[in-house]
């Protein structure tokens, strides 16, 4: 992580430039901030610098071999420590999330506990609130009996220390009064009221500031947002950028999903079955969740058709774009196909969750979808 791609704060990131260029690197440090600002980012940022072989004045070179292993989160002095949860044959330490956890950040640096939450959820069965127990006080309290494998400071880097069990404080409180030579604590918190006061006493506190409009609009520079959306966009999501690249990746894949569906549709109403064909190898490539995608938007469509047909079209949730195919379609959308419409592409969805076929499933699917954009509707809407 560079400290050039964060925006804002400027004054805060001299601050930490000069505690790397004055050679007064604190042991124990905590940035804390509201849900959504950039202080793990700053963390990260932190951690590289100091490890940096070809240091700048003002960020690391992000190519030397530190560098480019910090940046992917694997560098093997740098240790994580996050809330976890108990799950059957997993020991609930965060060392049993490591992959799914720099999956996370290569995602969203900017995203809080919930995404967090979401995103294990996605591919874990869980059903209690994340936590940092005690068995990771113990965890970390062999690593530090070891030797900096590398790096000029081995970081431990805490995210959500407010999360840690009682116990976990204690424990971690011991090794904070004696920390190891050459090893540095980075704790990342959104209410650090809630840690021990005798762990917040030991920490040097920078606060990570929110964002500014303008900071928006140069981080999202390539998504061409106006000032004008940023400002609303920095308002709707009270400066959490985690969320705004949650509504901006939500337009882009409704957008994504609108066109291919778009397409399907044109193949099936022109009976096209080599192109529905080559539809379908093109689809087969995506994942499950994915594939998903595609059939509940299918659904939304459909639905959406039927509303405009006999509903008061204000209920339509959807963007200009959506509503001018919306117009175009629903004409084939009726009382007569609507329900085998729906039933087929619920089905699927079902298939596709106990794991068939997908490309015999479609492609059976977009058959289907020939035969019932042909059936007449018995009443003209008026």
């Amino acid at each position: 992580m560079l400290f050039r791609s964060i925006p804002g704060n400027l004054k805060l990131k001299q601050e930490l430039f000069d505690t790397i260029s004055k050679s007064r690197v604190g042991h124990t440090m905590l940035f804390y901030g509201k849900t959504g600002c950039s202080k793990l980012a700053f963390a990260l940022a932190y951690a590289q610098m100091i490890n940096c072989e070809k240091q700048e004045l003002d960020d690391s070179c992000g190519k030397c071999p530190s560098c480019l292993k910090f940046s992917t989160f694997s560098h093997s002095d740098l240790h994580f420590i996050f809330p976890v949860w108990k799950i059957k044959n997993k020991p609930p330490v965060s060392d049993s999330f490591i992959y799914e956890w720099r999956k996370f950040l290569k995602t969203n640096k900017y995203g809080n506990i919930n995404d967090w939450f979401d995103f294990i959820a996605s591919e874990n069965k869980i059903n209690q609130q994340g936590k940092i127990y005690k068995d990771e006080a113990d965890v970390l309290r062999q690593k530090m009996l070891l030797k900096n494998y590398e790096a000029r400071y081995r970081v431990v880097l805490i995210w959500m220390p407010e999360s840690m069990e009682q116990r976990t404080s204690n424990k971690l409180l011991k090794i904070l009064e004696e920390p190891p030579l050459k090893t540095v604590f980075i704790l990342v918190s959104e209410s650090p009221g809630k840690l021990l006061p005798t762990i917040n006493s030991r920490l040097i506190k920078y606060k990570v500031n929110d964002f500014l409009a303008e900071d928006v609009v140069n981080y999202f520079s390539s998504h061409d947002l106006s000032l004008e959306k940023a400002k609303r966009l920095n308002m709707l999501s009270d400066g959490d950028f985690g969320r705004i690249e949650q509504i901006i990746n939500e337009e882009n894949t409704q957008q994504k999903l609108l066109d291919r569906f778009k397409s399907w549709a044109r193949l099936c109403y022109k009976n096209d079955v080599v192109g529905a064909s080559n539809f379908v190898n093109d689809a087969a490539l995506l994942n499950k969740k994915l594939q998903k995608e595609f059939l509940c938007y299918a659904i939304k469509t459909i639905r959406d058709c039927l509303i405009y047909n006999f509903a008061n079209k204000s209920l339509l949730q959807a963007n200009t774009e959506e509503l001018d195919f919306i117009k175009n379609f629903s004409p084939f959308i009726h009382e007569e196909n609507s329900v085998l419409i729906a039933d087929e592409l619920e089905s699927s969805i079902k298939s596709i969750e106990r794991n068939a076929n997908f490309k015999i499933l479609f492609f059976d699917l977009s058959l289907q979808m020939m035969i019932f954009l042909k059936v007449k509707r018995k009443f003209a809407v008026k």
